[in-house]
């Protein structure tokens, strides 16, 4: 699962699995999606802070030990349509928009209640999500061809971050591709690397973690049919309300 500091809980796309007429109302009354979730994930991330400062046994947890679980993912994707909405009543005044705004936002508040009975997800060692890497291309036996590829960083006790954002490369007739990473965070050990022929087809390339220093190089005989980009840590515990912390 992804780090909460490492990009919104939920994507634009999630949004309609609940309310079917976002994009339309969106669309008519120009409000941007992406923006209303970051203003949401901002006042979520206020609010799980003060969830962590109050939270006397948690000793020094911190915002960038959360891990994005579903139920924080739902809170995310509940406050966006309240915001949404809000926006879309103060420019019309429309009722309609009142009483979507107004069951979105007793929603979100739900959601939030959930998230902390049931426990926000802590990692103890967080490993963030790398950025772009730098893909290239050498001497090889492969053709002319468009590659993607993303790569995800390793911490010392075997976590796998996120999968970054995916680049892509045009290469030359009788080549092979190259990927370098980029900055690697002061808790990364390792690196893996995932690549494809489609943005979305890409699969885990090593059998063994990358050194952080490699540069990894295509075999001639082509891609691997390996695992799919990670999707980020599972969290190694829950952290409640009732100020207890229970082991993933």
């Amino acid at each position: 699962m992804a780090l909460f500091v490492d990009r919104n809980p939920s994507e634009p796309s999630d949004l309609s699995q609940y309310e079917s007429s976002i994009f339309q109302t969106a669309s008519t009354e120009g409000i941007d999606l992406v923006a209303k979730g970051t203003v949401a994930a901002l006042e979520i991330r206020l609010e799980l802070q003060r969830f962590l400062l109050r939270m006397a046994t948690a000793g020094s947890i911190a915002i960038h030990q959360v891990v994005v679980n579903d139920a924080l993912r739902r809170w995310h994707i509940l406050r966006t349509i309240a915001l949404t909405y809000q926006d879309a009543y103060f420019q019309q005044l429309n009722e309609r928009y009142k009483y979507k705004l107004d069951s979105y936002r007793n929603l979100s508040e739900s959601a939030s209640e959930l998230l902390f009975d049931t426990g926000v997800g802590i990692a103890y060692s967080p490993i963030h999500r790398p950025g772009i890497p730098t893909l290239g291309q050498a001497v090889g036996a492969q053709p002319a061809s468009i590659w993607w590829a993303s790569i995800s960083w390793i911490n010392a006790q075997g976590g796998e971050s996120e999968a970054g954002p995916v680049v892509s490369i045009a290469t030359e007739n009788g080549s092979r591709l190259l990927v370098s990473p980029p900055i690697h965070p002061v808790n990364a050990v390792a690196w893996n690397v995932y690549a494809g022929q489609t943005s979305d087809g890409q699969m885990k390339q090593n059998t063994n973690p990358l050194s952080l220093g490699e540069t990894w190089t295509m075999p001639d005989e082509g891609l691997l049919s390996g695992v799919s980009p990670s999707k980020g840590q599972d969290p190694e515990a829950l952290l409640r309300r009732t100020a207890t912390i229970l082991r993933g």
